[in-house]
């Protein structure tokens, strides 16, 4: 409800505490500067006002007690403030006709503080609302997935996003944590592993080779507000025990200091691979997976719900489409982008938007127009599949099916790697991942790159 203060003279305080008010919504102001509008005034103070009243006692003088009187007989609800220059003048009103008295300094402390307030939880939910504008989609995965980011805001545990690369997991990360000021990303795929634990928690000067100055962590830069992990399957076992440490004891230990240094850090974690068969493989710590499922948030592919598809489409020619060019998906275009199977999720859409605003007039865009790549894994290597699912049939247990999948798997980086004629960087391109994630996972496998290129 409305808060209503009533001015009657033109003070320099009465103007501070107009202007502070004003800036808050659903505000009322009466203003009464002479002796004759103490009627209306009364008239006004015997209908119901609102929740919180500020009043003036300097303002009426000796019809203090009179108008207090009747505006609390007719609001026994509300608030009511009073203020005064010198409040000890007015001991002699009775305290039951108002909650509390206070000063003109600390009425001015009082009200800068919540206009304050108000003014974060103001700015939060415009966070909120623009952050969740991204979440576009009408499918019931889509539906669970917003209401689940919107409970996951309101907690502080550990949130780990799981779901195929081009979903959208740091859109979802940077939605839970928008009541943050402070929100800092690591890529744990794109931090050499000797370096991992000076990143994520600093050094001290002298620590090591090279270290010639003090330096803070992503960590500790983080503090007071969220770190988001992304690729977080990426990271080394030594790295996952210190990471175990900081999420149970809220502290960080730089490389060569002798003290712990406390944080409070809100943890995203994010991850594209099966954390449960990186555990069984030995390549993930299952304790530390425990202590970031907390809050598990799983992502299903575009494929799964291709419901979305025109409402992303649609998403993505606004948010490119140059300013007064109009553009619309024809009946055909959008048949077109529903039949195709999304290996790259939204990513890949996104681009195939994108691309085709760059190369078409505004207008209808029509299913010619849409250049959309060939799915490498439903065609190229459709007839490997088909022999790799053959051969698993003929595995007579679990261990035995795991090694031929790291095989074929090994098989089929090594094939791409070399239709890029030995360019890494190029095949990382065409798997759509991250060029270090891919050598991390050549070495995972026991494959030099030396003896994979051409």
């Amino acid at each position: 409800m409305p808060s209503i203060d009533f001015f009657t003279k033109e003070t320099s305080t009465s103007s501070f505490i107009l202007d502070v008010l004003s800036s808050v919504d659903n505000t009322v102001d009466v203003h009464s500067p002479t002796s004759d509008k103490a009627p209306a005034i009364a008239e006004v103070l015997r209908t119901p006002l609102a929740a919180i009243v500020i009043w003036d006692l300097d303002s009426f003088a000796s019809k203090n007690e009179d108008f207090l009187s009747s505006l609390r007989e007719h609001n026994p609800d509300s608030m009511i403030l009073t203020y005064a220059e010198f409040p000890d003048r007015y001991a002699s009103i009775s305290s039951k006709l108002y909650d509390t008295i206070l000063s003109v300094e600390a009425l001015r402390l009082h009200l800068m503080s919540k206009i304050a307030r108000l003014k974060e939880i103001h700015n939060a939910k415009r966070v909120f609302r623009e952050r969740m504008s991204h979440l576009v989609g009408k499918s019931e995965a889509m539906k669970r997935l917003r209401k689940n980011v919107e409970r996951a805001i309101l907690h502080t545990g550990p949130v780990l996003i799981q779901g195929e690369t081009g979903v959208g997991k740091d859109l979802i990360a940077r939605a839970i944590a928008c009541v943050y000021d402070k929100f800092v990303t690591v890529n744990c795929s794109a931090i050499p592993e000797a370096l991992f634990e000076s990143e994520l928690f600093g050094h001290t000067r002298g620590a090591f080779t090279g270290a010639q100055n003090e330096r803070i962590g992503l960590f500790e830069d983080a503090n007071g507000g969220a770190i988001f992990l992304d690729e977080i399957g990426d990271m080394p076992l030594h790295a996952q025990v210190k990471l175990l440490r900081v999420i149970q004891n809220h502290e960080i230990r730089p490389i060569g200091a002798n003290k712990t240094r406390h944080i409070n850090v809100r943890i995203i974690a994010a991850t594209n691979r099966d954390l449960r068969e990186e555990i069984l493989e030995k390549r993930f710590r299952e304790d530390l997976y425990y202590r970031l499922n907390v809050i598990p948030m799983q992502l299903s592919p575009l494929r799964d719900r291709k419901e979305d598809i025109e409402d992303l489409a649609n998403y993505f020619i606004r948010q490119y489409a140059p300013a007064g060019e109009p553009y619309s998906l024809s009946p055909e275009a959008l048949q077109k982008l529903q039949d195709h199977n999304w290996p790259g999720n939204i990513r890949e859409l996104e681009n195939v938007i994108q691309r085709a605003l760059c190369f078409t007039n505004p207008g209808i865009l029509r299913a010619e127009e849409l250049q959309i790549d060939e799915d490498l894994r439903t065609n190229k290597h459709h007839t490997n599949a088909d022999r790799a699912a053959i051969k698993a049939f003929s595995a007579s247990n679990y261990e035995e099916f795991r090694n031929m999948q790291l095989d074929e798997e090994r098989e089929f980086l090594k094939s791409t790697i070399r239709n890029c004629d030995g360019s890494v960087s190029l095949a990382a391109e065409r798997l759509r991942m991250n060029r270090t994630a891919l050598y991390n996972r050549l070495t995972r496998l026991g494959l030099s790159i030396k003896n994979v290129r051409p």
